[in-house]
């Protein structure tokens, strides 16, 4: 069984007309040596030509076999809904914020530069492995400057098991969005019942290649269908996924999780341990993966 996952590293997008988050750039290749240690999947990620080089060059000295991860261009200033986003994006708004709304939407239609080979297909966000989401007891400190991005978590075990949660929907993670409010959702209209109770995120979803068709046009479909709808903002991908999962809840299979922290340590102050033992952290998930039986001690 073959296993790829798609990713992207746009590491200098802060303060120009595309958006992104400032000082990242290590963070993402540090957390995606991380992930490499799913050796049974072939990685894809997508990068601009100013960082190409420097990400070929940083890879092959930690040793990653050029199979193994594959690097490809791609400007974003040309991506497949360029001319909805340009007519509705607040330019000076966007160079101050911290998400490029370009690579969000590419997350879908990358899918379509495929030559469906592999028979799962996943996206992962470079940066999902770190500090920020993983408590101490699954990082790896000894690793100098990787430290904080160094989890044991990420392994064929996690991969396998992807897998076989996946089943034969396509996978998705989601949030609670009622007790614990994380995002606006797109209009009410658009959902054949409306509900805000879950939010789905973008950092890690897919399934069989035979599901991926379906899905990509799903989204884009409702991309174009929102977007020229004389809105006034640009919705995340992870609105619009969100969406879809509400009104085509049976392709999907999700999993849930209530809080991003995975202790008080990164938490805001004056959350107690015990908040941690009530509500499920989203490492919790890469647990799940890794089949480790949950434990209350960060």
């Amino acid at each position: 069984m073959r296993v790829k996952f798609i990713t992207c590293i746009y590491s200098d997008l802060y303060g120009t007309d595309l958006g992104g988050r400032s000082s990242r750039n290590y963070h993402y290749r540090y957390s995606l040596l991380s992930l490499l240690k799913m050796t049974n999947a072939d990685f894809l990620c997508y990068t601009s030509d100013r960082e190409i080089e420097s990400l070929k060059m940083f890879f092959h000295m930690k040793n990653i076999p050029e199979n193994k991860l594959k690097f490809e261009t791609f400007d974003l200033n040309n991506s497949k809904f360029s001319g909805l986003i340009n007519a509705i994006k607040n330019v000076d708004e966007t160079k101050k914020g911290d998400r490029c709304i370009e690579i969000q939407y590419s997350k879908f239609s990358w899918w379509w530069n495929e030559d469906k080979t592999y028979d799962y297909y996943y996206w992962i966000d470079a940066g999902l492995s770190y500090n920020g989401l993983i408590p101490p007891k699954y990082l790896n400190f000894s690793h100098g400057e990787r430290r904080t991005y160094e989890s044991n978590l990420f392994n064929n075990l996690f991969l396998e098991n992807l897998i076989a949660d996946t089943d034969d929907k396509f996978l998705i993670l989601g949030k609670d969005n009622q007790r614990f409010f994380w995002s606006q959702t797109v209009a009410p209209k658009w959902y054949t019942t409306y509900s805000n109770h879950i939010h789905v995120i973008g950092g890690l979803f897919g399934g069989h290649k035979d599901k991926w068709d379906n899905m990509a046009n799903l989204f884009e479909n409702y991309v174009v269908k929102i977007l020229s709808d004389s809105i006034s903002f640009l919705p995340h991908e992870e609105q619009i996924m969100s969406l879809m999962y509400c009104n085509h809840m049976d392709l999907f299979v999700i999993k849930q999780f209530d809080i991003w922290w995975p202790n008080k340590n990164v938490a805001p102050q004056g959350i107690s341990d015990d908040y941690f033992v009530k509500y499920k952290s989203f490492y919790r998930i890469l647990e799940e993966f890794n089949r480790i039986e949950p434990s209350h001690d960060p």
